[in-house]
């Protein structure tokens, strides 16, 4: 409280003693008494324009740690992607779906082109249930591929295997429709060439 009391006085001009000629500003005057209330140092609030003290003190300067060298930066790190992969994968989905119905609708009207041939082809290779069926029927009314019932029996052989419905009443449907030498060569009793 004093200390207060001593500054009012001072910045009023109240003292009782006369300051001497070379009399400090009032602002030296405060940082005289800031820093005896500190130990010596001015706390950071405190601006220093006169002074080329640095504003922190010894006991911060020994908390700080050394750093280490900041480590090798690539170029891709600082790439950013900034694209929404799962609106992208949406779409590429939504693509594959319509080529699959195009190629379905092309079996249908009996239209298949190369592309279209391509796209049941990459199904099938998949393993897809629906599209060995279409292959299966393309090959046996011989749509966009040369009619081939051993391979359709076959075909349908393996879309029954994976569960599709009607398969086997299909493979029956092509096998009455086999002559005699293409239904030997289904036999599995038939002597290797």
């Amino acid at each position: 409280m004093i200390k207060i009391g001593f500054i009012i006085c001072t910045l009023f001009g109240l003292t009782a003693a006369a300051t001497p000629a070379s009399a400090a500003s009032l602002d030296e005057l405060y940082r005289d008494i800031v820093r005896s209330d500190n130990s010596g140092y001015l706390p950071l609030y405190v601006k220093n324009r006169n002074a080329p003290e640095f504003l922190f003190d010894d006991r911060e300067l020994k908390n700080v740690q050394e750093t280490k060298p900041p480590l090798p930066v690539k170029e891709n790190d600082l790439m950013i992607d900034f694209e929404n992969h799962r609106q992208k994968r949406e779409i590429e989905e939504m693509a594959k779906k319509q080529r699959w119905q195009q190629a379905l609708e092309a079996v249908k009207a009996g239209k298949v082109t190369p592309v279209d041939l391509s796209e049941i082809e990459n199904k099938v290779a998949e393993n897809n249930p629906v599209a060995i069926e279409v292959y299966a029927y393309m090959y046996a009314k011989g749509i966009g591929v040369k009619p081939d019932l051993i391979k359709s029996f076959t075909l349908y052989q393996q879309a029954e295997k994976l569960g599709v419905k009607n398969a086997l009443q299909n493979a029956a449907e092509v096998y009455k429709a086999m002559n005699f030498e293409q239904r030997a060569k289904l036999s599995p009793f038939r002597e290797k060439d």
